[in-house]
């Protein structure tokens, strides 16, 4: 009889031990679910999907094309600049090599020079009279010949002074300048029959001597 209660003492505690370990296991086991879990969760979160990643591509395609489109249209505006600049230069260029230099005809005089201008043209028929009255018809070829030679608008320069220089009233002397400007020219021009005035030589003054 003591014997059985000895044994039965040895296996209670026995089962006893166990139950702490067996809870201990089941709390182990449930704690690995939940982190494994968490850890699927996250990933799955992080995951970018096709939708996300499809988007994500435009976007960067988007603002590299926007990027690649300013860079062109600023390549685009300094190479139009620079040809701008380049061709003024060669006009420039081309206007200095055109000019001759010329006989100035007095003191007054800063550059004297010539060029091949052509004739303006004309409209008027039959014998030519050199007409000085301004807004006729000659006058108006006289002034178109004056101003582009010296690049001048005749519509707005200032005609100071235009005088006969012989040949029948058929070559002329006029000092003109742009408004509001320093420089003045003194322009010598002859009519051309059949093709209308023609400038034929052009002075810089140092001062003008036309200005009252």
């Amino acid at each position: 009889m003591a014997d059985d209660n000895q044994d039965f003492s040895r296996l209670n505690n026995r089962n006893r031990r166990r139950k702490p370990r067996k809870w201990l296991t089941a709390v182990l086991a449930i704690a690995g679910v939940a982190l494994v879990v968490v850890l699927l969760v996250a990933v799955l979160n992080d995951k970018p999907t096709m939708e996300n990643q499809t988007a994500d591509e435009q976007n960067q395609k988007s603002i590299a094309e926007q990027l690649q489109g300013n860079n062109d249209s600023s390549n685009g505006e300094d190479t139009e600049q620079a040809d701008e600049e380049k061709q003024d230069d060669d006009e420039k260029e081309k206007e200095k090599e055109d000019k001759k230099e010329a006989e100035p005809s007095d003191d007054n005089v800063k550059e004297a020079y010539s060029k091949d201008w052509e004739p303006v043209g004309t409209d008027q028929s039959g014998t030519h009279t050199t007409t000085f009255e301004k807004g006729t018809q000659d006058w108006n070829e006289m002034m178109q010949a004056v101003g582009g030679a010296v690049g001048l608008d005749p519509a707005s320069m200032t005609a100071w002074w235009v005088e006969n220089n012989g040949n029948g009233g058929n070559d002329v002397i006029a000092t003109v300048s742009a408004p509001d400007a320093d420089e003045t020219f003194r322009v010598f021009a002859s009519w051309v029959d059949g093709s209308g005035w023609q400038a034929t030589k052009v002075e810089v003054l140092k001062e003008n001597d036309r200005k009252s």
